[in-house]
């Protein structure tokens, strides 16, 4: 009894998150195991959360999130996390949930039509271009959008409704999932597209959640990706690049976690995308 009373009291005096991450895991394991199983995920959480308390990144915005299996949502660091920031490309994992929910209107083997104004979209791709008057499927263009960050492909999935209708059902969307910060002008980001790193956090758990194929296109080819990561860490499971003059690199990277959770990771702003999600990752330690 004293030393259920001892542990409760000691419970009391952390912080919620670690208090309830803590009991979750714990209390499912056999009681002779209750004791030094919380001591060690104590001791595992002091030291990561130093370790993040000495994390310095160039980032103008940043977030380090993890998501338990039960969709709970604990965040390890913070750097200007609710400042509206444009994304980029990070935008087209919105035009992807949009082309994926919208099944009535956009069948897989659906052909879209490729028209001049998405073949004008600044940017050239490095593997296949789009021709005006041809034939492409949905599920190519979506490839190449998620993939390449092809912003031919990303105008062309609006052909089918138009791109004014497409871009407010973004946002229509962003209000439903509940990113009252997010606002959408295209479907490619090329314009001032904004988000806040908590507000993609949410994103990424909805995605995680209902269109998980969306993540796991954006890991396909990493010869051709436009996320250098891939080949250097075996545990993502997904992620999008951003970059324009005006938002600088932006990057979004979701991990797989010991735990059969995963880490969200945002970085908004940044000269030095990919170092400072490097960081971040060390810091993780995975």
């Amino acid at each position: 009894m004293k030393l259920k009373i001892f542990l409760i009291s000691f419970l009391i005096s952390l912080p919620f998150w670690w208090t309830m991450d803590v009991l979750e895991d714990s209390l499912a394991k056999s009681p002779e195991f209750f004791t030094a199983d919380l001591s060690q995920k104590i001791k595992e959480q002091r030291e990561q959360r130093q370790r993040f308390n000495n994390l310095e990144l160039e980032a103008e915005s940043a977030i380090v999130a993890e998501i338990t299996p039960k969709g709970n949502v604990k965040f390890l660091f913070e750097k200007n996390p609710e400042k509206p920031l444009p994304i980029a490309s990070i935008s087209k994992l919105m035009t992807a949930l949009v082309v994926f929910d919208l099944k009535e209107s956009y069948n897989l083997s659906l052909p879209i039509k490729i028209t001049k104004e998405a073949v004008n979209q600044e940017g050239v791709s490095k593997f296949r271009e789009l021709n005006p008057g041809e034939l492409v499927p949905v599920k190519e263009l979506v490839y190449k959008m998620l993939i390449e960050s092809s912003n031919d492909a990303a105008f062309a999935l609006t052909e089918p409704i138009g791109e004014d209708g497409f871009v407010a059902l973004m946002n229509i969307y962003a209000k439903e999932i509940g990113l009252s910060d997010t606002f959408f002008l295209d479907p490619t980001g090329l314009k001032k597209n904004t988000s806040t790193a908590r507000e993609l956090v949410k994103l990424a758990n909805y995605i995680l959640e209902n269109y998980p194929q969306i993540f796991e296109i954006t890991t396909y080819r990493a010869d051709q990706n436009t996320n250098k990561l891939l080949k250097e860490i075996p545990e993502i499971v997904g992620g999008k690049t951003g970059w324009t003059q005006e938002a600088r690199g932006c990057l979004i990277l979701v991990l797989k976690n010991r735990r059969n959770g995963y880490f969200v990771n945002v970085v908004l702003g940044s000269e030095h995308r990919f170092n400072d999600m490097r960081k971040i990752i060390k810091t993780l330690n995975i």
